[in-house]
Parts: structure tokens; C-alpha cells; sequence
């Protein structure tokens, strides 16, 4: 079964290995090149330092390299084409072309074969996944320090843990499909849809509530001429909600700080000129004061980085494990 195994998949074997080859040698280019600029322009050592604004010299690093941030797009599709080319070919590719009826009229059972084939794909899939996860975690580092947060849309998704969860997930998903389907095209294209909806499902829908949500409150103070918004540090945690109230808890405005017009110059009526006048900062300060003005934030701290790539990848390993049995007992009981 091991030399079947092997006979029926080292295209794709060979196929996967290539496109890691190459996706690393294109990675460890590029990161030169980044690495270079980031330390070069004091960068580095700025992001070292708690508290300075470094927020001129991200951005000019950000700008040089925008067009190779395209690459993280491409890092979100590599599971889907495992499950699309490895996954859904599994079963369908044998059913279509009629070569089960000679295998499973052989000694080996349904059940070792699947198992023996699946074990191996499997494994293949796995050893890749961990060294492309482990690849494009070290060549996004520049980028996640720059925007602070794990937590962005995307890096999440690519960094870590999850990426493996992701690839062994598609990969259990398009063999179901092509068991269910047993045509290879239509299992693709079923495979395809049905991923990025449970993707989207478990980011919008699951990955919020992981673990309950912790809820700040502080005062938006007057400094220096201009509206801060004081309080913890929320700039490496993944900001769910945030809005300003008033002292009753009455919404002043959906988000962070202050809208100054008109929320401003109809409430503070005779402390705020109206427009096209501005306020002076002492005007703000006791406009401010009046309204007892907080924000208040819902967020998922930094630190449960690590807790929430752990759950998530629990749950795709666990619906792997159940799409791979399901697979597996649709070829011994239901196929003829």
C-alpha cells in the first residue's frame, strides 16, 4: 500500500515540495532586504524602545515594501489548495476513473487502504504545513511589529499554529467531498465554497468569543491643544467595539475620541462657537468636562494570542478528525 501510495502521489508530492522550494528561497530574499532597511533606519531600535513614536519611520517601511505585502493574500489561499488538489482528487479521482473496482477486489481491505493512503497524504501535508507555517511566521515579524497587533485581520491567519490546522482541515474537507461527489471537478468547486464559508463563519462568528471579551472605561482628556484618548495600552489587543459615551451612558459617537461637529457644538451650547469657528483647547476642555465624555472599549487582550491560535486550531484538527472518519466510513459502507 505504501508503494501504491507513493506511485498514485508523488506528482502532487513533488508538486508540493517544489512550490515550498520556492515559496522559501522567494521568503529568505526578501526578508534580506527587509531585515536590511529595518535596522539601517533606526527602525529597529526605536520599536525597542516602549513609548517612542516610531510612527514616521513605520510608515516609510511600510510604503517601501506595500508591494510584497501582496504575499499575505497568497499565504491565505496555500490550504485551500491543498484541500482543492490534494483533497478532493483523493477518493473522486479513483471513483471516476473506475481503478476501486480493481483495488478493492485485491487482499487489502477499504479500510487499510484508505486509512494507509490518508496516513500518508496526511503526513506529507503535515510536514509541509509546519514548515511553511514556521516560514511565514519568521518572514512576517517586521510587519506585525510595525502594526502592532497579532491580532490583524490576516496575520492571525497566516502566523502561528493555525495555518497547520487550516491545511490538514482542507485537506480532510476535499477527501469527504470527492467521497460525496465522486466526480474531481465538481468536488473542487464544492471543496472551494464550502472552505471559505466555514472560514468566514469561524472568524466572524466564533473567533470574537473564543474567551469572554474584557470592557474598558476612561475619560477622553484635553492635551496639549488636541483630543487623547487616555487608558490602557490597547494597541497590540484586538479591538472588538469601541464607543464614546456621554456621563449617563448615552452614545456620543461610534468609536474612539470625539466627533467635533455638530456632536460638539450642540451639546455645549455656549462653550463651543459654532462653525466655521474652532474651539480653543481650554473651549474642549470644559466641553468635555460638561459631558463626562469616556470611551469605552470591548477588546481581546495581546496576551491570549497564543489561547486563541490554540483554540482555533483545536477546532479545525477537530473537524478534520470527523470529516476524515466520515470519509472513511462513507468508502467502507456506502460505495459499491
Amino acid at each position: 500500500m505504501i508503494w501504491l501510495t507513493w506511485r498514485q502521489h508523488r506528482q502532487q508530492a513533488l508538486a508540493g515540495a517544489i512550490g515550498l522550494g520556492l515559496l522559501a528561497l522567494v521568503l529568505f530574499v526578501t526578508h534580506v532586504g527587509m531585515a536590511g532597511t529595518f535596522n539601517s533606519t533606526g527602525l529597529a531600535s526605536c520599536l525597542s524602545n516602549p513609548g517612542r513614536d516610531c510612527g514616521a519611520l513605520a510608515e516609510t517601511f511600510d510604503q517601501h515594501y506595500r508591494g510584497l505585502q501582496f504575499l499575505a493574500a497568497l499565504f491565505l489561499v496555500i490550504p485551500l489548495l491543498v484541500g482543492l488538489f490534494w483533497g478532493a482528487p483523493f477518493v473522486a479521482r479513483e471513483l471516476e476513473q473506475g481503478t476501486y473496482r480493481l483495488v478493492w477486489t485485491q487482499s487489502v481491505t477499504r479500510r487499510r487502504w484508505f486509512s494507509t493512503k490518508f496516513a500518508a497524504v496526511a503526513g506529507a501535508a503535515l510536514l509541509g504545513a509546519t514548515a511553511y507555517a514556521a516560514l511565514v511566521t519568521w518572514w512576517t515579524q517586521m510587519f506585525v511589529r510595525i502594526h502592532a497587533s497579532r491580532f490583524n485581520p490576516g496575520f492571525f491567519d497566516i502566523r502561528g499554529m493555525v495555518p497547520v490546522a487550516y491545511i490538514l482541515f482542507a485537506l480532510a474537507l476535499g477527501v469527504l467531498i470527492g467521497t460525496l461527489v465522486r466526480r474531481t471537478l465538481p468536488a473542487m468547486g464544492l471543496t472551494l465554497a464550502a472552505f471559505v464559508g466555514v472560514r468566514v463563519l469561524v472568524n466572524i462568528f466564533a473567533r470574537p468569543h473564543y474567551m469572554a471579551a474584557k470592557i474598558t472605561s476612561f475619560p477622553v482628556v484635553p492635551k496639549g491643544g488636541g483630543i487623547l484618548v487616555g487608558g490602557p495600552d490597547l494597541a497590540n489587543g484586538w479591538i472588538l467595539n469601541q464607543v464614546t459615551v456621554d456621563r449617563f451612558g448615552h452614545l456620543a459617537y461610534s468609536g474612539g475620541g470625539i466627533s467635533f461637529s455638530p456632536m460638539l457644538t450642540s451639546h455645549c451650547s455656549g462653550l463651543i462657537p459654532p462653525p466655521p469657528a474652532l474651539p480653543t483647547p481650554a473651549q474642549l476642555s470644559q466641553c468635555i468636562s460638561h459631558l463626562g465624555l469616556r470611551t469605552v472599549t470591548t477588546y481581546q487582550p495581546a496576551g491570549r494570542f497564543w489561547a486563541f491560535q490554540g483554540i482555533e486550531s483545536t477546532i479545525y484538527v477537530a473537524l478534520a478528525a470527523a470529516l476524515f472518519l466520515t470519509a472513511g466510513w462513507f468508502v467502507r459502507r456506502r460505495i459499491a
